[in-house]
């Protein structure tokens, strides 16, 4: 029997190992995740210069201080679709172990020659709206195709050879003019192409065609409810759920975060429920799961020692959204008498989070999206702009303490029968 369970788990650590090293997934997820710092940033300081205390904004306006504030969205939020264009160049290219530089340019200039400028008189300028999240799904497609087109490029000698009496710094530059040639090349005529359809340029097709219907999808609790589900699913057999849905929770959903942040910035009422920050203030109470309430189950209210010690031992970094002692160490990971709230628990929440701001209860989540930052609970829902917020993830905290409580009490009893037949 254990010689099938090694096996059994052996396999898993495969089917893991062989979703990580799906390139184009990975690229995805590494590269999106790259650009968080500046997103955090940008929504950070938007909600720093429209806190909603009007003694606060007048002092703001007072002082000249809010336009500099909001310039900072203007420059990393607003400018979404560039970063992650050249952040996924850069994972690509990395992941060959190949120097970054020249392609993470090569991906700007491709991405920028793509783009329309407008021209209002006499001066030509370039806007932000293909910049940000309307031109997000085609920054993804220019990262990762100039990336791997470079790549192949040198792997396969596409470069100027010179001389070993040229110094290393200046051969390696001039080694990659050709695939820098090319790639321009083709960008232009892309470019030109488009020019002549009616939609004028690809941003549009890519956007009417793909972002479009993307965003209709992501718009639907239903996704989320349905992308939750094979998370938790894949967590319960063994298998890393976030590595599984990342990819696609990071494409549909955050460029409805940064549109409200965009609004949240601009006093508008926010137009989408279904951000990632509304995920994280729903289902990641303590972790994927919403276990602090069984963590805290665990420490307080468990009469074995193991869930009582392991609760003790698990709560701090519970606290923070760190929940891996708990899912290895119950463990909840094939354990039948969790599998529903385990599994179920995170899509009542979101369902729960859902009805609330639906009927006005709750206002939606600003997009301050803080995914992988361990950010205790109440202070979750104020960073996406609402002490309300905030509350709702205590008030969920109980709920889920209370669901639960039953399933734990069957594990401790357990549990403690063990142990008390393991003394005698």
């Amino acid at each position: 029997m254990k010689n099938e369970n090694n096996k059994f788990m052996s396999s898993l650590e495969s089917i893991n190992q062989r979703l990580s090293e799906i390139k184009t997934l990975k690229t995805i997820t590494d590269g999106l995740l790259g650009v968080l710092p500046l997103i955090i940033v940008g929504a950070v300081f938007s909600l720093i210069a429209n806190f909603p205390v009007s003694g606060y904004q007048d002092f703001l306006e007072q002082v000249d201080l809010k336009e500099t504030l909001t310039s900072v969205s203007h420059f990393t939020t607003d400018i979404i679709a560039l970063l992650a264009c050249m952040s996924l160049t850069h994972v690509r290219i990395k992941r060959d172990d190949l120097d970054s530089l020249v392609p993470v340019f090569i991906s700007l200039v491709a991405f920028l020659i793509i783009t329309p400028l407008k021209t209002i008189k006499d001066e030509t300028y370039l806007p932000f709206k293909w910049l940000g999240s309307s031109g997000f799904f085609m920054g993804i497609i220019i990262g990762i195709a100039v990336g791997a087109a470079y790549v192949f490029m040198i792997k396969h000698n596409w470069i100027i050879q010179l001389p070993k009496s040229v110094p290393p710094m200046v051969a390696k530059s001039l080694s990659s003019v050709v695939p820098t040639t090319l790639i321009i090349a083709v960008a232009i005529f892309i470019r030109y192409i488009f020019e002549l359809t009616k939609f004028e340029t690809i941003h549009n097709v890519i956007y009417s065609l793909i972002q479009q219907p993307l965003t209709h999808i992501g718009t639907s609790i239903w996704t989320m409810v349905i992308l939750t589900l094979v998370a938790q699913l894949f967590w319960f057999i063994g298998i890393h759920g976030m590595l599984v849905v990342m990819p696609i929770l990071l494409t549909v959903f955050l460029p409805l975060d940064i549109q409200n942040l965009a609004a949240f910035n601009n006093g508008q009422a926010l137009p989408y429920i279904t951000t990632i920050g509304f995920w994280i203030i729903c289902t990641s109470i303590g972790g994927g799961g919403a276990t602090l309430g069984l963590n805290l189950m665990m420490a307080f209210r468990a009469k074995s020692d193991q869930f009582k010690v392991l609760g003790k031992l698990a709560l701090p970094a519970g606290f923070f959204g760190i929940n891996e002692p708990l899912v290895y160490g119950v463990p909840l990971v094939y354990n039948a008498i969790f599998f529903i709230p385990y599994v179920f628990l995170p899509v009542i929440n979101l369902l729960l989070g859902y009805l609330l701001i639906k009927v006005g209860i709750l206002p939606s989540a600003s997009g301050a999206t803080i995914l992988g930052m361990p950010i205790p609970i109440f202070f979750t829902g104020l960073m996406e702009g609402s002490w309300k917020l905030g509350l709702f993830q205590v008030g969920l905290l109980l709920f889920d303490s209370l669901v639960y409580y039953p399933f734990f009490k069957t594990a401790d009893n357990a549990a403690l029968k063990e142990q008390k037949e393991e003394a005698k």
